[in-house]
């Protein structure tokens, strides 16, 4: 499980999570029309056992597209559903009810113009099941989760079981060195991951993860529309009501837009032990950008199951439901 500080006291149990795969369903939500007409096949799948990309591959591979793109990667270890849309440059769509594979059911496939472009959805719609944990023991800190939120970790899947993308991801940025662009993409994901993790996880030590520094940057619900504003009343409501959030660094070259007096010297002291990696992804050219330091659930429920306590929820496109079952549990998988 991440080591990072809990926003709500610690774990007030010890659980499993994932004992199935179906304990851990993923669902993405995403609204789209389609008109029958274009180039490109879109697919509905429902895939286990599989990450995003394999599944993509075998996709690919039977239809004969030239290119298949996805909105997001999910779980492996998991039932999950999403789109993919494979580009058929002009020819049929694929017989996809001739497509057989026990780890992957096509639910839906539709003709469109357009390519599914990578963080098209908004949320995702978790169902798990925690087991060798009752409702009883959860009740009061789901309560709390549900109402104030928790910190908005990158979970542990974005740097590996053992930690071990962290490592490669920076001998790769420090060192150089030719990678695919997937691979290229990954790494920086994973840097940019574990400098956010690490401002937040001081501002969670701080007791100020989910209020205002004078400087802030705030995230204006669940969007990416990013604003600065001075503290005030007005501002600590709109913070405590989870209309609008803190947020943290995704570091690289600076825009316009940048933390300044309290909130800059706060994310200056906590990044400077990683000064090197930030001063390589400002040499790459990588775009600075920032994240919600917390994240509320969307409809958060709970009831007893025959292995435990069965909980559904919806979370932003980029959020981990790991983040939020380390406040209930502490799990192995």
């Amino acid at each position: 499980m991440l080591q990072c500080p809990f926003a709500w006291g610690g774990p007030v149990s010890v659980g499993r999570m994932r004992v199935l795969p179906e304990h851990f369903r993923v669902i993405e939500t995403l609204d789209v029309s389609f008109d029958a007409e274009g180039e490109f096949d879109w697919v509905y799948i429902e895939k286990t056992g599989l990450t995003t990309p394999e599944a993509a591959d075998l996709l690919k591979g039977f239809s004969g597209a030239r290119d298949i793109s996805y909105s997001g990667l999910k779980d492996k270890h998991a039932v999950t559903r999403q789109w993919f849309s494979l580009h058929m440059l002009g020819a049929a769509s694929a017989d996809w009810s001739a497509f057989s594979d026990s780890r992957i059911k096509v639910l839906r496939s539709e003709r469109h113009r357009r390519k599914l472009r990578r963080g098209t959805h908004r949320y995702n719609h978790f169902e798990l099941v925690l087991s060798g944990v009752t409702l009883a023991q959860l009740e009061q800190r789901i309560s709390t989760v549900a109402q104030r939120g928790v910190p908005n970790y990158f979970g542990e899947q974005r740097f590996g079981r053992h930690g071990e993308n962290i490592e490669a991801a920076q001998r790769w940025l420090l060192g150089g060195g030719k990678v695919s662009r997937f691979k290229r993409g990954l790494w920086l994901s994973v840097v940019r991951a574990q400098l956010f993790n690490a401002v937040l996880a001081g501002r969670v030590a701080a007791g100020n993860w989910n209020t205002a520094l004078a400087g802030d940057l705030f995230a204006l619900g669940d969007g990416n529309s990013v604003f600065q504003d001075v503290l005030c009343e007005e501002l600590a409501h709109r913070l405590e009501t989870g209309e609008i959030h803190p947020t943290g660094p995704l570091p690289g070259k600076v825009g316009r837009t940048a933390p300044v007096n309290a909130a800059a010297d706060c994310e200056n002291r906590l990044l400077e032990p990683y000064a090197p990696v930030v001063a390589a992804l400002v040499k790459r050219g990588v775009e600075a950008a920032r994240r919600p330091l917390r994240v509320i659930p969307k409809g958060l429920a709970a009831e007893p199951a025959d292995e435990g306590v069965r909980l559904a929820f919806s979370l932003p496109r980029g959020c981990f439901a790991t983040a939020l079952v380390r406040e209930l549990i502490d799990y192995s998988e």
